[in-house]
């Protein structure tokens, strides 16, 4: 590698301008003055320009920044007039609270008196139940001794009545009734 730099370095020493100038010195000069014409061209009629959009886009940045100002400002306003706005939590908390306590008491009482007035009804109906068991246990025990006083007679009657016969005919009659009561 170090050959390479080496020719190079002889080669540019070679030239007929010299070692730090190569190629024609003639379009050195052209070029160093058309670059000093575009530049003043641009320095005159560019930078002008550049410097007015320049302060157009900061003056335009600062008028947002103040209208994001003004907005953050009016949100600000409108989040404290909302939240002043809303109602207190703890009151309508207390208000449901004691809506709930009220009508769980109603239900209460409601459930207790439903809960009498079926009660009532079964104890009405239960006694209706007993009176009719009874009424018709008296029909039974009538029809029984009905039966059992037909059957007394018609053995009286077949047999005859002689006062033997009539005593316990009286006694069996009277120990089936203090039997059926």
């Amino acid at each position: 590698m170090y050959n390479i730099y080496t020719m190079a370095f002889v080669i540019a020493a070679d030239a007929p301008n010299g070692r730090h100038i190569p190629g024609d010195p003639r379009e050195v000069y052209w070029g160093t003055a058309a670059f000093l014409v575009v530049m003043g061209l641009f320095l005159w009629k560019g930078l002008p320009v550049v410097k007015d959009g320049l302060a157009n886009r900061t003056e335009r940045i600062r008028a947002e920044i103040d209208s994001a100002k003004s907005d953050r400002a009016e949100a600000e306003a409108a989040l404290t007039s909302t939240v002043s706005e809303q109602p207190d939590l703890s009151v309508e908390e207390a208000r449901i609270r004691a809506e709930g306590t009220e009508t769980a008491a109603k239900l209460k009482a409601d459930m207790i008196a439903r809960a009498q007035v079926e009660a009532d009804e079964v104890r009405q109906r239960g006694t209706s139940e007993v009176s009719n068991m009874r009424r018709q246990a008296q029909a039974d025990l009538a029809a029984e001794v009905a039966d059992a006083t037909r059957r007394a007679t018609e053995d009286v009657v077949r047999e005859g009545l002689d006062p033997a016969a009539q005593t316990d005919l009286i006694e069996s009659y009277i120990n089936r009734v203090g039997e059926m009561t």
